[in-house]
């Protein structure tokens, strides 16, 4: 009988165990990010080049597990914050891109030597902030 209790107590823990992961909330990180010019990636987060350039800002959002999320963008010129946008994470512990895009800078010296931010904000299921500071030299 000793062994028929210790198989029992076994299940009922891991049936216990699997139980509370199921019930525990969705929470949301990033697991990397990236810069893309003209669509070639920008090594150490600086641009140099012919401008405007098409820069695209991008993370990855890993999730503990399936969940609808939703974020926004800021950026550092003050305006042009996005409403919100959402999407879904379809399943636990795998990585979904999310992309920002935006045309910058122009042949003249302002842009120059411009240095700016994109900020990803995920509202739900958790807060989370990534701020995304890059460099453009522009020639």
């Amino acid at each position: 009988m000793k062994v028929a209790r210790s198989v029992l107590a076994g299940g009922i823990c891991a049936v216990a165990a699997l139980a509370a992961s199921n019930g525990a909330e969705a929470s949301v990180r990033v697991g990397g990010y990236s810069l893309r010019a003209n669509g070639e990636v920008v090594q150490n987060f600086q641009y140099s080049g012919g401008c405007p350039v098409d820069l695209k800002f991008g993370w990855g959002l890993i999730g503990t597990k399936p969940s609808p999320i939703t974020y926004s963008f800021k950026r550092s010129d003050g305006g042009h914050a996005s409403s919100d946008s959402g999407g879904d994470i379809p399943q636990a512990n795998h990585s979904v891109p999310v992309y920002y895009d935006w045309k910058l800078g122009a042949n003249n010296p302002r842009f120059a030597n411009f240095k700016g931010w994109v900020e990803l904000d995920v509202h739900s299921p958790n807060p989370v902030v990534k701020r995304v500071n890059f460099t453009i030299h522009c020639h």
